[in-house]
């Protein structure tokens, strides 16, 4: 089965689970609003990935922070981001981005040059900028401006449907996938692998807005509908940005 076959069967699994949750007495209009029809089956969904983070992906990734020395989390995090050029450089061209385009070019060839094949971040520290251009992105510059209902994807966590669909896209073109795929424990490795290591960037953030939260999900929520629509704004033409408040920054500063 294919990445993009796989993401999108996940997103109809989130679907499906409104079978399993009760919806009587549940007022649909109150979640327009935040554009979140199916909160109580989105609720369901975040309820079971809190329970798996909390009792698997944080305590893995508390344990690699403590275990694996920071520079070696940083080339790993560097060898991940590398490999997603490619994905950033296509949607940067669709979406008639060149700048951002000339941008992922100019890193992708300083980093694997002098970077070690990409384990040292030498473009950043040569000012030479990392947009992370992604597909999600590019069907709003074609015209998909909504996004679609919020959706909470098991394992994966918030997004919407247009959005998912972008993560299925932009799974195809990770080259090593491409490279491994006949090689199960390679990719399964690196599944594992690129999860922890993201896990572990994010420990801090989610921490800190678990323990202030009156409402983890509303947070989690807002936090990724206001970045998604900060990002979205960054290829829209001015009079096309739609006004966000934005209260969160879901992007990580690489250290």
């Amino acid at each position: 089965m294919s990445k993009i076959a796989q993401v999108l069967k996940i997103t109809l699994l989130s679907w499906l689970l409104v079978g399993c949750v009760s919806l009587k007495n549940v007022d649909e209009n109150a979640f327009t609003n935040e554009n979140d029809p199916m909160e109580p089956v989105n609720r369901a969904v975040f309820s079971f990935n809190d329970t798996a983070d909390t009792y698997l992906m944080r305590p893995i990734a508390n344990g690699y922070r403590w275990l694996v020395p920071k520079f070696i989390r940083n080339s790993i995090a560097n060898i991940f981001d590398t490999l997603t050029q490619p994905a950033h450089f296509a949607n940067a061209l669709l979406q008639g981005q060149f700048k951002d385009a000339g941008s992922v070019l100019g890193r992708t060839g300083v980093n694997l040059t002098f970077g070690f094949l990409g384990m040292f971040d030498v473009a950043s520290q040569m000012g030479i900028p990392n947009p992370k251009n992604d597909f999600g992105q590019t069907l709003a510059k074609w015209g998909w401006q909504s996004g679609g209902p919020f959706v909470m994807l098991p394992l994966l966590g918030p997004s919407n449907v247009r959005d998912t669909i972008g993560l299925g896209v932009d799974s195809v073109a990770d080259v090593y996938y491409w490279r491994f795929k006949h090689e199960k424990p390679l990719i399964y490795g690196e599944y594992a692998l690129n999860g922890i290591q993201s896990r572990e960037q994010m420990l801090d953030l989610m921490d800190n807005m678990k323990s202030s939260s009156t409402d983890y999900y509303a947070a989690m929520r807002t936090m990724y509908q206001q970045n998604r629509q900060k990002k979205i704004n960054q290829v829209l033409p001015k009079s096309q940005e739609t006004e966000q408040a934005y209260d969160f920054d879901f992007e990580i500063e690489e250290e």
